[in-house]
């Protein structure tokens, strides 16, 4: 294999880590299972029975970031969101968003 089919592959490979993790992760599973699915979280945030945990992929694709955002009532999963960031030559620890509670998943 030549060396740009490799870095293609490479790259194709790693754009759907932060996806394909995400796809495991369902409404009602546990701290633990998201663990296994996402590994430890970069960012994670709280307001009372509530907690976020931000996943981020630098790199995902051509010069931008993947972030996929879990949301948590009470230890289990009330949703998934996702957004990107466009800033160049950058990692993704200074570009979390901070998260708008108003913008959490309905729970019971």
């Amino acid at each position: 294999m030549n060396r740009f089919v490799t870095l293609a592959f490479l790259i194709l490979t790693c754009c759907g880590t932060l996806q394909n993790g995400a796809l495991k992760v369902n409404s009602g599973d546990t701290k633990e299972q998201v663990t296994a699915a996402l590994g430890q979280p970069q960012d994670r945030q709280f307001q009372g029975d509530d907690e976020v945990w931000q996943f981020c992929q630098t790199g995902a694709g051509f010069g931008y970031h993947d972030y996929r955002v879990v949301w948590f009532y009470r230890g289990k999963v009330t949703g998934i969101t996702s957004y990107k960031d466009h800033t160049p030559a950058s990692g993704c620890a200074g570009h979390f968003r901070p998260i708008q509670w108003s913008e959490a998943p309905k729970h019971e």
